[in-house]
């Protein structure tokens, strides 16, 4: 293959991978590792439940409410939210491992399913849309 075909079928591969990109991943393709959503509601019990548990002083972070509130915004923005609001005794308290781990398990909670592959930084997530499921 010359150097010209080769950059042909670069392009074309290129393209291809910014048209599916551009249709953009949701919460539905398996973003999060089962392992990582363990680990998230740890933290989750820790650090959120007294509040977010039965909406008492934060709203729930599942069911049709919470997916409606963020329906088509991408999954970035709910990891700023966490990340530099919450919890709110200590806002900004959280590691940004411990914040992804925490996602994952509202996402598995609101039964999206899980994958191989843990979310390992929140730069990935201003391509995956939240939907309802």
């Amino acid at each position: 293959m010359t150097i010209r075909g080769f950059l042909i079928v670069c392009g074309a591969v290129f393209v291809v991978t910014a048209t599916i990109a551009a249709q953009g991943a949701t919460v539905r393709d398996r973003v999060y590792a089962e392992e990582q959503a363990t680990r998230g509601k740890g933290t989750y019990d820790a650090k959120c439940a007294s509040c977010h548990d039965g909406g008492t002083m934060g709203p729930e972070l599942w069911g049709e409410p919470f997916l409606a509130s963020w329906e088509n915004k991408a999954l970035a923005e709910f990891f700023t939210r966490i990340k530099m609001t919450m919890p709110e005794d200590a806002p900004g308290s959280l590691s940004p491992k411990e914040v992804l781990d925490v996602i994952a398990y509202v996402l598995k909670t609101n039964g999206f399913p899980a994958g191989d592959n843990a979310m390992d930084s929140a730069d990935p997530l201003t391509a995956i849309k939240f939907v309802k499921k």
